[in-house]
This record gives structure tokens, C-alpha cells and sequence, in this order.
């Protein structure tokens, strides 16, 4: 009996430390697509007013957008219109796209990734080159702190912006 016992606590064991480091992976993942790790939410809100939301809260709040881009940080890209927000504490570029669903009256958006933002005055010893794909590249507790950050900063702001519209 005690054999068993020992036995149990270390396959559960085994199984919470795979758990913990690969395989709350396996559910978030699609395995296909242009985007298969990304977090999605759900918006009641169609795509061409969703644009128009992001756009007033990025100059409400000019921290969310990257400082001295050399490149274009929205714009359509076929089926999705990419966002590129920013982290001004960690000095990190936050990618995210829109869709409109199959009812029109809802719009996908995912938070894709962060990467190092650099600019042509980012001094090259400051230069760290990395991209990281949420629910793909981080462990388990920086992926969810990733994920309430973007929640926190960004998300939190777009919700209360449609709701504004709505009243």
C-alpha cells in the first residue's frame, strides 16, 4: 500500500511539474495558422469602429504608442489589421491584430507577441534583439503575467472605450 501511495504522489508530481512546463501549452495552441499561439478576445464591436476605438485611446495615451517609429505601428495586413502598442517601463513593442467574426457585429482581438522596440536612437549597447510569442515562448506564470499586463494597459482601456460608445 505504501508502495502505491509513493508511487501516485510521484506520477502526480511528474505530471503537475509537465503541466507547469509544457503542457497548459497544448490548450492554448491551434496548430495552424498565422497566429496559432495567440490570446484572443471577443469584442461586440465592428472591425471599422474598433480601429477608430484603438486610435483615440493611442492619442488619449501616447505612451501606448512607440516612440520614434521608423515604421508604420497600424495598418491592414490581408485578413488583419495590426496594431503595434508599447511598454514604456520595459521598453517592449506589443503586437496585436483585429479581425472582424463571421457576425459583423463582433471583432477578434489577440495579443500576439512582445519584441525589443528599437528605434534609430537606441543606442547599440541597449540593443537586445528578441520577439516572443505569447503562450509559446514564455513559461507559465510570465505567460499569464504577460497576459494581465496586456489586460491591465490596453485591453482594460478598449473595453471601457466601447463601452462609452455604447451610452
Amino acid at each position: 500500500m505504501k508502495k502505491v501511495l509513493i508511487i501516485s504522489g510521484v506520477t502526480i508530481c511528474v505530471f503537475c511539474i509537465m503541466w507547469i512546463g509544457f503542457l497548459w501549452k497544448v490548450p492554448k495552441s491551434r496548430f495552424s495558422g498565422s497566429y496559432p499561439n495567440a490570446e484572443t478576445w471577443s469584442l461586440k464591436i465592428n472591425q471599422d469602429d474598433l480601429v477608430r476605438v484603438i486610435n483615440e485611446i493611442k492619442k488619449e495615451h501616447p505612451e501606448l504608442e512607440p516612440p520614434n517609429a521608423g515604421y508604420p505601428t497600424s495598418g491592414q495586413n490581408g485578413y488583419w489589421y495590426n496594431f503595434i502598442f508599447y511598454y514604456d517601463d520595459t521598453k517592449e513593442n506589443v503586437y496585436t491584430w483585429i479581425r472582424e467574426n463571421e457576425d459583423s457585429n463582433y471583432t477578434t482581438l489577440a495579443f500576439v507577441g512582445i519584441a525589443s522596440h528599437i528605434d534609430s536612437l537606441t543606442a547599440i549597447n541597449e540593443f537586445k534583439m528578441y520577439q516572443k510569442d505569447i503562450n509559446k515562448d514564455f513559461g507559465y506564470f510570465k505567460n499569464r503575467a504577460q497576459i494581465e499586463k496586456f489586460q491591465d494597459r490596453i485591453l482594460k482601456l478598449i473595453e471601457l472605450k466601447i463601452g462609452e460608445r455604447e451610452n
